[in-house]
């Protein structure tokens, strides 16, 4: 009888294990969403900027020097002061040019009393001549003598002139408007012509900054300052809320081999003097100006084998991938050229768990950052 109950046995303890078991057709549970930060594809202006470091200078810088030797008697300005042109500054002991002047006005008025008297005996000479009276010898002696005369006077007049000239050279004015420097000579010291430097002047309006570009930008640089389009941006208080822009009016003729860069200059308009010769200033140089770019935060870039891909948001809340070209950086966002559409959100935070078609959950979503 124990042979004839061991298959009923068998079979129940079978039936019972896979009821035990239960249906096992069912999948793996699907994982939960990704918490992600999103942000929207904005499409404004902006402007492509490069950055340097620029160095201001006076457009122009004048040495004051003497054109004549002597004592100084004055100085009319304050060291620093604003100054205008025609202003005077210095004045140097008129008197021995004075005394020079007189001496050839004498000179000269001596000479034109001769000349008076040579002109009128010539002519006498000509009227006795043409009568038979005198020889041509004293004729042409007469006339002679009243030419050597008449080149006297003329060079008497020029000698006056530059005694003049010597005169007024005592007195040095300002030849621009600008800021006066220091005063290197005080009253009472001997200077010298074209050798003593007195003070210099400096122009502040305009005023320019040199500073370097890249090679790689000159192309675009070069077309830019081809269409006078070429401008500057400055912060001369390094806030960021004062900034004067200046156009660019010099391009450098040579690249230079050391630094791979060239050598521009930008003139601005400086009424209110807050630039200022010598200052080291950080420099914008705008290569391009955009009226609809497509602007997203550089932190939703990814790299992959094909090149740059971002993470796309569904309407169904989950992400796709998509390539993307960028055309330049901006302050911590950048300009896509090509693979987004306005007002698409990607990814910019939550990256590393997504794979393309990933359901994900937006924990926030933000807007690029404004334009500068």
């Amino acid at each position: 009888m124990g042979r004839l109950l061991s298959p009923k046995l068998s079979y129940l303890l079978l039936s019972l294990l896979a009821l035990a078991c239960g249906d096992t057709r069912g999948g793996p549970a699907s994982p939960p969403p990704v918490p992600v930060v999103v942000a929207r594809v904005e499409q404004r202006p902006v402007e492509r900027k490069v950055k340097a470091l620029g160095t201001v200078e006076s457009v122009h810088v004048v040495r004051l020097t003497p054109q004549v030797d002597g004592q100084l008697l004055s100085v009319h300005f304050g060291e620093g002061d604003r100054i205008e042109q025609g202003q005077l500054l210095f004045r140097i002991d008129p008197r021995p040019f004075e005394n020079l002047l007189r001496q050839r006005e004498a000179a000269l008025q001596r000479d034109l009393a001769e000349l008076r008297i040579a002109e009128a005996e010539a002519k006498r000479r000509a009227a006795l001549f043409e009568q038979g009276f005198v020889s041509a010898e004293e004729h042409e002696q007469a006339q002679s003598r009243a030419e050597s005369l008449r080149a006297l006077v003329a060079a008497d007049r020029a000698a006056v002139d530059d005694a003049r000239l010597q005169l007024s050279y005592c007195s040095i004015y300002a030849p621009v408007t600008g800021r006066a420097g220091q005063v290197f000579v005080h009253p009472g010291n001997i200077v010298r012509k074209n050798d003593t430097v007195l003070a210099t002047v400096q122009q502040m309006h305009p005023i320019r900054i040199a500073f370097a570009a890249r090679e790689g930008d000159l192309a675009q640089i070069l077309q830019q300052a081809e269409r006078g389009a070429l401008v500057s941006e400055v912060s001369p208080l390094q806030d960021g809320a004062t900034v004067l822009r200046g156009r660019v009016d010099f391009v450098d003729n040579t690249v230079q081999r050391s630094t791979g860069t060239i050598l521009l200059k930008a003139t601005f308009d400086n009424l209110h003097e807050l630039l200022w010769p010598g200052q080291f200033l950080p420099v914008e140089l705008v290569l391009e100006e955009i009226s609809s770019a497509l602007v997203v935060p550089r932190v939703a870039l990814q790299t992959g084998q094909q090149g740059l891909y971002v993470f796309v948001l569904q309407p169904d809340n989950t992400v796709r991938v998509r390539e993307v070209s960028v055309a330049f950086e901006l302050d911590g966002d950048v300009v896509v050229a090509t693979g987004l559409q306005p007002g698409e959100w990607v990814v910019t935070e939550g990256q590393i768990r997504l794979t393309d078609g990933a359901r994900v959950e937006v924990k926030e979503r933000r807007t690029a950052s404004p334009p500068a």
